[in-house]
């Protein structure tokens, strides 16, 4: 793989702003926050050039990244001030954005051009011996990139985020993972390792300490899918394969973990992987009879913080419980004629939120009967003011979540706002329009209560 630093030009241009994104609904004042408290410019005592704030003085809303459709072009707003707080230029369109584990850096992942780079969002923390100190400064673009073919998926652990590039088997170019952490992107060049295979795969990775768990495929299969897990440890640059586990995962896609657990997502169930006695054990959950013929799980979700699993089947959904090895389906289905546009669990995993692509969010909440856990739905409101029936062709809707607050953020391509949610009680808590076509966003800052695993 070939990994770049090198200076790229950035422009930056600040504006107001004042409206909604991927969903709409009513306007709600926001939920006070911090003042933010600007020093003189210069290096701070670490080295660090820009804004260096006051201690507690950083605003916990933090930052979204948005994307505009087919442009190269970047929007990084202030969620506080309503604000741009710079607009930037990537090499490539991002078809698709994600966030490093402590969302400091957007990944904009660029697939056609076979590219990664980062964002730094800039607004961050540092651990001083007694206490955290946080940081913020303007939202730049890094030096550092790979380069590699066909980037596809893209998942955070603890302490690491890894990137799989599936490869192409028509260009005989083999897939491999890369795994780094927020401070290989801030310099600490050290801090990256990889895996490569001997064939190309549509697969998946989850980093967790010195070991990943990355899929396996038999070169002589005509799927791009894998159909086994194995075991990787880490030695300096790179990983060593310690084991590939028994448990088969037919047509595996998808992948997720949480405190206790690593899973994946197969044709005929979930594997799911737990450290017992010092070993790696794989079990599979089967898929219940509840499911329709061919219908599968293809996406999984996961937080620290739960002990479930939420998948992703077809235009439903389950909840996936590794402890109890079951699978059950929550009562939620997309719009009809819609799909599944994205969700995940909030910033402490005490909810968890979905959204269609008939622009519908749907809010969950966690109930506990015993030892068992379920999830209800709480809310479900329309994110903009169109009938069903009506939604404009071509409308755009996208979510991301505040790593510390209890706020999902939505976009509307038409409405051209984005529209944050509290969680709790489906008001609207933020509201900024935009004077651009947002396509997708992700949510950038200082994290409380856990990392989002996708």
């Amino acid at each position: 793989m070939k990994h770049t630093h090198k200076l790229l030009s950035v422009a930056v241009a600040t504006a107001l702003l004042a409206a909604c994104g991927d969903t709409k609904t009513t306007i709600v004042e926001h939920a006070p926050v911090e003042e933010v408290v600007e020093q003189d410019k210069g290096h701070d005592d670490h080295g660090h050039e820009g804004h260096d704030h006051d201690h507690d003085s950083v605003s916990e809303a933090g930052r979204l990244l948005i994307t505009s459709p087919g442009i190269n072009s970047v929007h990084v707003l202030d969620i506080k001030h309503k604000e741009v707080a710079g607009e930037l230029t990537s090499s490539n369109y991002a078809n698709r954005v994600y966030a490093t584990e402590n969302s400091r850096y957007a990944v904009l992942v660029q697939s056609e051009q076979g590219r990664v780079e980062f964002i730094d969002g800039g607004i961050w923390q540092e651990d001083h011996g007694d206490h955290m100190h946080p940081y913020e400064e303007e939202p730049k673009l890094s030096d550092v990139s790979f380069d590699h073919v066909k980037p596809a998926h893209v998942t955070n652990g603890e302490s690491s985020t890894a990137i799989f590039f599936d490869g192409s088997g028509e260009d005989a170019v083999n897939a491999e993972v890369v795994v780094f952490s927020e401070t290989y992107i801030s310099g600490d060049k050290d801090k990256v390792a990889e895996i490569h295979y001997d064939t190309n795969m549509h697969g998946a990775a989850q980093s967790r300490g010195e070991y990943t768990f990355s899929t396996i495929r038999d070169p002589q299969t005509e799927s791009t899918l894998p159909t086994q897990i194995g075991l990787y440890h880490k030695h300096g640059d790179h990983f060593d394969q310690e084991k590939v586990f028994d448990v088969t995962c037919p047509a595996l896609h998808g992948s997720a973990q949480n405190h206790e657990h690593v899973s994946f997502a197969c044709g005929d169930g979930v594997v799911v992987i737990a450290e017992e006695n010092g070993e790696f054990v794989a079990t599979k959950i089967v898929n219940p009879d509840s499911f329709a013929e061919n219908q599968r799980i293809g996406l999984l979700i996961g937080h620290e913080n739960s002990h479930q699993f939420i998948g992703v089947a077809g235009t439903e959904l389950v909840v996936v419980d590794a402890e109890h090895g079951e699978i059950e389906k929550i009562d939620w289905s997309a719009t009809e004629n819609y799909r599944f546009a994205g969700g995940s669990f909030n910033y402490d995993g005490s909810h968890a939120a979905v959204l269609d692509t008939a622009g519908v969010l749907t809010i969950f909440e966690q109930h506990a009967e015993g030892d068992e856990h379920h999830w209800e739905v709480a809310h479900s409101v329309k994110v903009h003011e169109h009938e069903l029936s009506a939604i404009p062709e071509g409308a755009v809707f996208s979510i991301a979540f505040s790593g510390a607050e209890n706020i999902a953020y939505v976009t509307d391509s038409n409405a051209q706002h984005v529209l944050g949610y509290d969680l709790e009680t489906a008001e609207v808590k933020v509201e900024i329009e935009l004077d651009f076509t947002p396509e997708r966003l992700v949510w950038l800052g200082i994290e409380k209560g856990g990392e989002h695993t996708h």
